[in-house]
C-alpha cells in the first residue's frame, strides 16, 4: 500500500488553482478582474471535483466583492438609469425610498428613470448626494 508523504501531497487541479489565484477576500479591482478571467477560463472546460469546488468559492468571493457598497463599476457601458438602479440595489434602496429621501414624488422619479421626463434639479442633486452619481452623467 502506497503512502502519501505530508511533504509532497498530490498535485491536483485545486492546488494548482490555489497557487495561481489564492482563495481569499477580493479587495482590489485588479484582483476582481483576475478572478473574473479565471472564472471564464474555468467555465469553458471540463473540471475535476477540486476545480469545481474552487470555482464555487471563487464565484462567491466575486459576488461578495461586487455587493460591497462603494465598489467601482465600469459605468461607461451603463445608461444613467442602469447606473442609478445599480446604485439603488447595492445600497438596498427602492426607487420609492430614494424619492422620499429626495423629497420628490415617486412617480416623477419613475418617469425620469424611464426617459419620460427630464431630470429635475432636485432629482439630480438628490441622486448625486444619496447615490454618489456624478452630476455630469445627467448631461452626457
Amino acid at each position: 500500500m502506497a503512502t502519501i508523504s505530508s511533504r509532497n501531497p498530490p498535485r491536483g487541479a485545486y492546488m494548482r488553482l490555489i497557487e495561481e489565484f489564492p482563495l481569499r477576500r477580493i479587495t482590489t479591482a485588479s484582483d476582481h478582474d483576475k478572478a473574473k478571467r479565471t472564472v471564464l477560463r474555468l467555465s469553458s472546460r471540463r473540471m475535476d471535483r477540486g476545480a469545481s469546488d474552487y470555482l464555487d468559492v471563487l464565484v462567491d468571493l466575486i459576488s461578495d466583492y461586487e455587493r460591497r457598497p462603494g465598489q467601482s463599476v465600469d459605468a461607461s457601458t451603463l445608461s444613467l438609469a442602469e447606473l442609478i438602479r445599480h446604485r439603488l440595489e447595492e445600497r438596498g434602496l427602492s426607487a420609492s425610498a430614494l424619492a422620499r429621501l429626495m423629497g420628490i414624488p415617486q412617480s416623477n422619479l419613475s418617469e425620469m428613470l424611464n426617459d419620460k421626463r427630464d431630470w429635475s434639479k432636485a432629482a439630480i442633486r438628490g441622486i448625486h448626494e444619496h447615490l454618489n452619481v456624478r452630476i455630469d452623467r445627467f448631461f452626457s
